[in-house]
């Protein structure tokens, strides 16, 4: 999916979370039967629905109960039904115990401009405000029926701070040849750095307390070459195991010659629907969807389908550390610090490159994007 929302940002900068598209396409998936609840296990390479939600489950698990540690992070979903219709049980069980989401009934009929309003505070709470807007203005009307939503909330302290007297402007080179001058970050820490053919990658960990379920980094993938970013890109997208190949936690701290970041803070929003649906994922957005199993059987007559999945995220990378959220509509860590100092290498990220938070402990990625102008937001 990098590869095709890149091309839809095109020159521009775009963060999303991969975790939080796949829980809602993952909730689709137990309200759905026949062929369109086996073309998205396809979709989601599930072998079936207890294999789904055992993932899914492991992903809400690492979401929540981090609250109170060095890192924060919390997940929460919800589902909206019209009150005319009622929630099949088991799949309203599933909402609550396995992805820990409430189920609740509203008027689309007669007021679905107050039903988003509802939505979106709904989501504006939950992620301390840096999301207002998971369903846009006019996206819901008087034939909606259900609506999915979710949010993806993560604030974290780097481990190595960068001083705020170390930020100064340099040069960025962006894509189209030209240059802007961004405030970089830098701190005299030896840093986690793998080279590789064509790019380096960085890792900067957050704080954590051992006992804590998430160990969070970011990860910054810097290609070689300044216009190296759709080349990198594309062997993201051709390759399903090159992050898993490319990520490595356990690299030795590096001491470093020179070491440039640069702040940054992104919102993106999509209609993910057309990019799935170019992904292979065509039944559920069909009229011959099969939902049965969202709704009580007196409503088999009611015929179903998705019609929108609105995606949000939002990303701020600074001296302190990230904070970052999302929302959709429809190896271990030791803590002790390296000791070697292998020989001395340059980190500078002076233009576009790709970032991924990711969770060191179960793997799972958080959001994941990439930076062409750091001055855009």
């Amino acid at each position: 999916m990098v590869k095709d929302l890149s091309k839809e940002a095109k020159e521009n900068n775009f963060v999303y979370s991969p975790s939080s598209i796949q829980l809602a396409m993952s909730l689709v998936a137990n309200g759905s039967d026949g062929s369109t609840l086996s073309e998205l296990l396809t979709f989601l390479e599930a072998k079936d629905l207890n294999h789904l939600n055992s993932v899914a489950e492991e992903l809400v698990n690492t979401f929540t109960g981090s609250n109170e540690g060095q890192q924060i992070l919390s997940f929460v979903g919800g589902v909206w039904i019209d009150e005319s219709l009622h929630l099949n049980p088991t799949f309203k069980t599933i909402v609550e115990s396995i992805y820990k989401g409430q189920a609740k009934a509203v008027n689309f009929q007669n007021k679905a401009a107050e039903v988003i309003d509802e939505v979106n505070l709904w989501a504006e709470d939950t992620t301390n405000g840096l999301i207002k807007s998971v369903l846009p203005q006019g996206s819901l009307n008087e034939i909606t029926r259900l609506v999915l939503a979710n949010a993806l909330y993560f604030k974290g302290n780097w481990t190595e701070e960068f001083p705020i007297r170390k930020t100064v402007h340099r040069t960025f080179y962006l894509l189209n040849g030209k240059s802007v001058q961004v405030p970089f970050m830098s701190n005299s820490k030896n840093q986690y750095i793998e080279t590789f053919e064509d790019f380096k990658v960085l890792r900067l960990p957050y704080k954590r307390n051992c006992d804590e379920k998430a160990a969070v980094s970011m990860y910054i993938i810097l290609p070689d070459k300044h216009d190296g970013l759709r080349s990198l890109l594309e062997k993201v997208g051709d390759d399903p195991l090159f992050l898993e190949k490319h990520l490595s936690p356990g690299t030795e701290a590096v001491k470093m010659r020179s070491f440039w970041v640069p702040k940054f803070k992104i919102t993106h929003e999509f209609e993910a629907s057309n990019i799935l649906q170019d992904m292979g994922l065509k039944l559920p957005f069909s009229g011959s969807a099969e939902f049965d199993k969202m709704l009580q059987n007196s409503h088999h007559t009611i015929h179903l389908k998705v019609s929108t999945v609105h995606h949000t995220s939002r990303i701020e990378v600074n001296e302190r550390g990230t904070e970052a959220t999302a929302s959709t509509g429809a190896s271990l860590i030791r803590c002790i610090g390296m000791l070697q100092r292998p020989p001395q290498v340059d980190f500078v990220a002076d233009h576009p490159f790709m970032f991924i938070l990711r969770d060191d402990i179960s793997g799972i990625i958080l959001f994941m994007g990439n930076v062409v102008n750091p001055l855009l937001e």
